[in-house]
């Protein structure tokens, strides 16, 4: 009977642990904050309202906000949850995987960088940055790039969405419905169609930061996917309809284009 009462309490515990804690609820007053400060709110529907709210209090539940060099408010968490969150409004937060912690600077951090070029020369650079994200966390943010454009913040959670077959390669863990061919090929040909605009010193359909490498491609495509969906279905089609299924989301159908500043005044 003992062991029989040890076993059960060791199973409770397991899946309490790996459950982890409850999701964080934001009451009325503090939901009409963040719709005051995050345009998009705005577009979506009352059911995918209803949803977000749910992954927001899952995510701040979930990760540890670590801020460096200024007083993050709660507000200020909401707002970047909001974002984050967006992009697994269908995928569920469990599509983050485990990294843990969310660290925020109040402007652009400079990083020291190395990396080796084609030619085999080492390089050694502090490269100014916006947002950075590692395989396995932490997701890095600045606050007054959050402030000016939120698509930093999706930006950088594609990246962490990428890197769930264990490389941020620009191929994250597709749903099963998803034939990985078609997609291989969708991207492949988009970054090389917009690579060759560039050698071409044609005017790039994107931002030209997508043609770095086919991981920045798919997190700015991400960018454009969310905020300006009518732009990016009509330059690059099948890289909308490949994240239209993949994020099981339609934003074109909420609107063409979508502000990402928060509204002055508000921060």
């Amino acid at each position: 009977m003992l062991n029989d009462l040890r076993t059960l309490f060791d199973d409770l515990g397991k899946r309490l642990r790996l459950a982890g804690p409850g999701p964080i609820v934001l009451d009325d007053h503090q939901w009409q904050a963040l719709e005051a400060r995050v345009p998009f709110l705005a577009a979506l529907s009352t059911e995918e309202i209803a949803i977000l709210r749910e992954r927001i209090g899952e995510f701040l539940a979930a990760k540890h906000f670590v801020a460096i060099g200024l007083d993050l408010q709660p507000w200020q968490r909401h707002v970047i949850a909001a974002y984050a969150c967006l992009p697994v409004l269908h995928l569920g937060t469990r599509a983050y995987r485990e990294w843990k912690t969310v660290i925020v600077y109040p402007d652009t951090f400079t990083p020291e960088q190395e990396w080796v070029d084609d030619a085999g020369v080492h390089h050694h650079a502090v490269v100014p940055q916006a947002g950075e994200a590692w395989e396995r966390g932490p997701v890095v943010l600045s606050w007054n790039d959050i402030a000016a454009d939120g698509a930093v913040i999706v930006h950088e959670m594609t990246h962490t969405l990428d890197a769930g077959n264990g490389d941020v390669n620009g191929f994250p863990p597709l749903p099963a419905r998803m034939p990985a061919t078609a997609w291989t090929e969708t991207f492949s040909a988009a970054f090389e169609q917009l690579n060759d605009a560039i050698e071409r010193d044609e005017e790039p359909l994107i931002d030209p930061y997508a043609a770095t490498d086919p991981a920045e491609f798919l997190a700015v495509a991400s960018e454009y996917f969310f905020f300006s969906p009518g732009y990016l279905r009509e330059v690059f089609p099948g890289v909308y309809a490949q994240l239209a299924d993949y994020f099981g989301q339609q934003p074109h159908l909420r609107a063409p284009e979508i502000e990402t500043g928060l509204p002055e005044g508000t921060n």
